[in-house]
């Protein structure tokens, strides 16, 4: 599902299940997947292994900057900012500006 008055950038990927809320900015390349390749055998091939999702949620009034990447399960709270690059593969508070790989609270907004 994707919000009213949200904007998706150029070169953007996102594998569902995965939930936008209203007024969400996403600038280009960015990606967002709830999608995961299983890889706990160590005798099978991970291509054999399957897959595994787990939902992510964009809350609203969010501005996500170039190329960064939001991994399955991550819940981004509502009127946060998740800098350019930044790979996100934890929960982010409301009011939050996270950056860095891993993404890091910086400041609260």
């Amino acid at each position: 599902m994707i919000g009213d008055h949200t904007r998706i950038g150029l070169h953007n990927t996102i594998i569902g299940p995965v939930t936008i809320g209203d007024h969400v900015n996403l600038a280009q390349g960015i990606t967002v997947t709830a999608l995961n390749h299983n890889f706990s055998d160590s005798i099978r091939n991970i291509d054999e292994q399957g897959v595994s999702t787990i939902p992510v949620t964009i809350g609203n009034d969010i501005w996500i900057g170039a190329n960064a990447v939001i991994l399955p399960g991550v819940t981004i709270g509502d009127h946060s900012v998740v800098a350019a690059g930044a790979v996100v593969n934890k929960n982010v508070p409301p009011h939050s500006l996270v950056a860095g790989v891993p993404a890091k609270i910086i400041k609260q907004i």
